[in-house]
């Protein structure tokens, strides 16, 4: 009997688990944090009517707009309507561009020759304007460098010498830092007498001249840049304006719907039903192990020859039983 009522309780577990209603399983819907917000909300109480108002780019698709129902102070407003107004202004931003000239000279007022004071611009995004020189971010550097070379020239005198030879003069000397070359020799004769007028011999003077070249560095160049800076405009299609008109109705509240008799009747049925169901399969799989035991021992005792007593028939009157002898 206990093996009886374990089967009936598993089965009844069994079905009651699958009966379970799984409604509230579902999570709800998280709300969209990139919904679309309004720039304004105008609520009109007596018209029972709300316009919400929104700015958007004009490549912005309008069935975007947020246009489903929605309760509020017990009414129920829907989307009735959609106004779209296209508003045209200008726009505005501050511009800088850079200029670039090359000058030989850095002074300013070099560079103002060649630096307009103001300047028309137009961009590519169809912005214009006057842009004016900010005289503070001007700034020169050395585009290069270049060496000139030029003639110099040193004079030397050499005199008392014996005879015009160059053997006696020095080729190069030192000058400034530069070694310069004998270039030219000029002779000068000087006659020396005693005092009994007797002739000593003549001296020499050497007048020469030494050159060669001095090199010098200087800046060929100057490459300037400076900013222009100022307010450009553009006039065109700034954003499109949509109006979402929702008209409200009162809610009408809603009386609980009394059941019928039949409706009653069925529900019972529906929960009776899958429990008496794995009542009947409970009992009647009892009831037939008990009969296929039953039959079981009876077989054996026949084929032993001895007598038995058969306990499984549920219907069999309480005390009695068979006995079956050879």
């Amino acid at each position: 009997m206990r093996k009886q009522f374990a089967s009936i309780s598993v089965t009844l577990l069994m079905l009651s688990v699958l009966t379970v209603p799984a409604g509230a399983a579902s999570s709800p819907s998280l709300t969209d944090l990139g919904a679309l917000m309004p720039i304004d909300i105008v609520v009109d109480t007596q018209a029972n009517e709300i316009r919400k108002v929104y700015d958007l780019p004009p490549n912005t698709d309008p069935s975007t707009l947020p246009m489903a129902a929605f309760e509020r102070d017990k009414m129920l407003y829907e989307c009735t309507d959609i106004l779209r107004e296209v508003i045209i202004g200008n726009e505005t931003q501050v511009l800088t561009q850079s200029e670039t000239v090359e000058s030989t000279k850095k002074d300013l007022e070099t560079l103002l020759e060649l630096l307009p004071q103001e300047k028309e611009v137009t961009t590519e995004d169809g912005f214009a304007g006057t842009l004016t020189l900010d005289l503070d971010s001007i700034k020169s550097e050395v585009s290069g460098y270049g060496t000139s070379s030029k003639a110099v020239t040193a004079t030397r005198s050499y005199p008392n010498l014996s005879d015009a030879d160059t053997n006696h003069i020095p080729k190069t000397i030192e000058d400034g830092g530069r070694t310069l070359t004998l270039q030219d020799v000029q002779w000068q004769t000087d006659n020396t007498y005693n005092a009994d007028d007797y002739e000593i011999g003549d001296r020499y003077t050497a007048v020469c001249t030494y050159g060669g070249t001095k090199s010098t560095s200087y800046v060929k160049g100057y490459t300037t840049t400076a900013d222009y800076t100022g307010e450009v405009f553009r006039t065109g299609v700034s954003v499109i304006r949509y109006t979402v008109i929702f008209n409200g109705v009162p809610i009408e509240p809603v009386e609980p719907e009394q059941p019928s008799a039949l409706g009653v009747v069925l529900d019972w049925l529906m929960i009776a039903f899958p429990v008496l169901a794995a009542l009947g399969a409970g009992i009647g799989g009892t009831y037939y192990f008990m009969r296929r035991k039953g039959r079981i021992g009876y077989e054996e005792v026949e084929n032993s020859g001895g007598s038995y007593h058969d306990d499984s028939h549920v219907d069999d009157d309480t005390g009695s039983g068979s006995g079956v002898s050879d």
